[in-house]
């Protein structure tokens, strides 16, 4: 199943990108045996995939949609979360020498 982080959107509330196959009993259990969190609230959202114009030319305009997503709110009991392996971004050198 996909699973990838999305964004921090309150100190407990966290925000996933996930399968469309994992309903919300399937992301509750998968978060507490995986990080082994305290979850108290999990909610879910289908957002519509981004629709944009393409011009071709000597064919004319085709509209081309991007996949819709599902999105998961999940709320924490007492926690703030930290995303594993973000504290490392932080430390890291780019390429080019800035932090």
């Amino acid at each position: 199943k996909q699973w990838y982080q999305r964004r921090v959107r309150a100190s407990r509330t966290v925000m996933f990108e996930c399968s469309f196959q994992m309903n919300r009993t399937e992301i509750r259990e998968y978060l507490t045996e995986l990080y082994k969190l305290d979850v108290i609230d999990v909610k879910t959202e289908i957002v519509d995939g981004e629709r944009f114009n393409i011009q071709i030319p000597n064919t004319g305009i085709k509209t081309h949609t991007n996949p819709h997503k599902k999105i998961a709110y999940v709320t924490l009991k007492g926690v703030e979360f930290r995303y594993p392996g973000m504290s490392d971004l932080d430390t890291e050198v780019l390429e080019d020498g800035q932090k």
